[in-house]
């Protein structure tokens, strides 16, 4: 799956779109996400969002388990926030990592490693 954020996007929006996947019922069938913020030119998200992301992340994990997440970040205050989402997740069930351009996401989201 690859989600595409652009313009403004709030920590709330982030949230909303993650409740609706993960409460799709094809949301079981999916083995990565690429979110791609690339196009985000504003945002409002803090700290405590990427928390709760990583939180309610976990407690899909033990109905979902595996699942590859790839953030496509930009440099700035959106990496940091990437960066602390995933560490967030380090020894959860869901992998996470941080990439700049869309096709090294690709790439990793869909080896089989």
């Amino acid at each position: 799956m690859h989600r595409l954020f652009t313009g403004e996007v709030s920590g709330c929006e982030i949230f909303e779109s993650n409740v609706e996947h993960h409460s799709d019922v094809r949301f079981k069938d999916i083995e990565y996400v690429i979110n791609d913020f690339l196009g985000v030119s504003s945002h409002s998200v803090e700290v405590g969002h990427t928390e709760i992301y990583a939180s309610t992340d976990e407690m899909i994990s033990r109905t979902k388990h595996q699942l590859k997440i790839a953030l496509v970040v930009p440099q700035g205050p959106l990496l940091d926030l990437a960066n602390n989402y995933c560490s967030l997740m380090r020894e959860q069930v869901f992998e996470c990592d941080v990439f700049h351009t869309l096709e090294d996401a690709r790439h990793w989201a869909t080896s089989k490693t």
